[in-house]
């Protein structure tokens, strides 16, 4: 069990070490009014502290100053310090808490930094940053790649309102961006990257023919400019035609063709198939082999398969069988909404026309090719 402190006991022990208690001792555990007898100054110890764990009896300049006796270096060592991290000392050491006039061995401004900042990392200078600039030193910069400020200097990272020399376009560039990178205007930028993708009549045409569309009109000069075309695929005219700029990033095209989501330079094939439920048939034709096993999935049935080098190719047989069905008066059986997958313009009742026929004919076709 542990013995109870008597006030006179304890008033007793902290005069001991070093403190006056101004106030009734209240417990061992509670902060106690005290006067320290070294430097004067009234702070509020514990007494378990004190006595029981060897803590200070002064919170105040005692305390600062042993801090600063634990910090306190030898100037030698506190200027190679600061020499390590790119500061010539340029007075007598002070102190790690206190300034110390300095000098930026990078840019030779004199600055007053702290060993105490400059020993864990904090050695930036800010002159060398560009956060000290005068409106004349940032000007000068400014109009040394060719830009004319047209505002006073307004920080190192604040667009500054200029006239570009070269081009007379007025922008806002940023001090810090011309001073790393140098010439900042937004016109010649555009200008420099529209003659890097400028193409020759010769290479405009080739992108177009590769993508299956022979132009209709001389090349515009500019791949943001739409061209008139034909689609070497379904023959559609294309006016006003795609830009070259999407055909060449492998968007556009012919609108027709696209909706079919169909490659026209690669291998494809022709199939006719049925639907017992619909007693219709369809042809059409694909690049994927997904496509016929979509129809599948919904109730038809392959009847007959007719496979090319080229889906474009397939595509010719594949507009004259409709043309041949139509011109019989035989009417589409199917609407869009009883198609998911689409192809309904494809298709005729078998009441209309037998599968059988319609094999014969593409066959006949095929064969004329052969």
């Amino acid at each position: 069990m542990s013995r109870k402190i008597t006030e006179a006991q304890a008033v007793a022990a902290m005069l001991d070490r070093g403190t006056r208690p101004l106030a009734p001792f209240p417990g061992t555990q509670l902060p106690w009014e005290c006067r320290c007898l070294t430097c004067g100054e009234v702070s509020k110890p514990r007494y378990n502290d004190v006595v029981n764990k060897g803590t200070g009896v002064c919170s105040k300049t005692c305390r600062s100053r042993k801090i600063a006796a634990k910090l306190m270096r030898d100037g030698a060592k506190a200027a190679a310090v600061m020499l390590q991290w790119g500061w010539e000392p340029v007075e007598e050491y002070p102190g790690a808490g206190k300034p110390w006039s300095s000098r930026c061995i990078t840019c030779g401004t004199i600055k007053p930094k702290r060993l105490a900042h400059v020993q864990v990392g904090n050695s930036s200078c800010s002159s060398c940053a560009g956060r000290d600039i005068t409106d004349e030193t940032a000007r000068k910069l400014m109009i040394n790649a060719d830009l004319n400020p047209l505002v006073e200097y307004p920080g190192t990272l604040q667009p500054w309102l200029s006239c570009c020399l070269r081009c007379n376009h007025v922008g806002t560039p940023t001090y810090a961006k011309v001073r790393m990178r140098g010439h900042q205007c937004w016109s010649c930028r555009s200008e420099k990257i529209a003659d890097a993708l400028r193409l020759g009549a010769e290479e405009a045409i080739a992108s177009m023919l590769e993508k299956a569309l022979e132009p209709l009109a001389p090349y515009p000069g500019s791949t943001m400019v739409p061209w008139k075309a034909r689609c070497m695929v379904c023959e559609t005219v294309l006016d006003p035609g795609p830009m070259l700029h999407n055909i060449r990033a492998g968007r556009g095209g012919c609108s027709t063709c696209a909706q079919r989501g169909i490659n026209p330079a690669k291998s494809g094939y022709l199939y006719l198939v049925v639907h017992e439920d619909y007693q219709a048939l369809k042809w059409g034709i694909a690049n994927l082999e997904h496509r016929l096993s979509q129809h599948v999935s919904q109730g038809w049935k392959q009847v007959a398969r007719w496979d090319f080098e080229l889906t474009r190719d397939a595509w010719a047989f594949e507009r004259q069988v409709k043309i041949w069905v139509r011109s019989q008066g035989i009417p589409k059986a199917l609407r869009a909404d009883q198609m998911k997958y689409g192809g309904h313009t494809e298709t005729a009742l078998l009441a209309d026309i037998s599968s059988v026929d319609v094999q014969q004919y593409i066959e006949s076709l095929i064969g004329r090719n052969a």
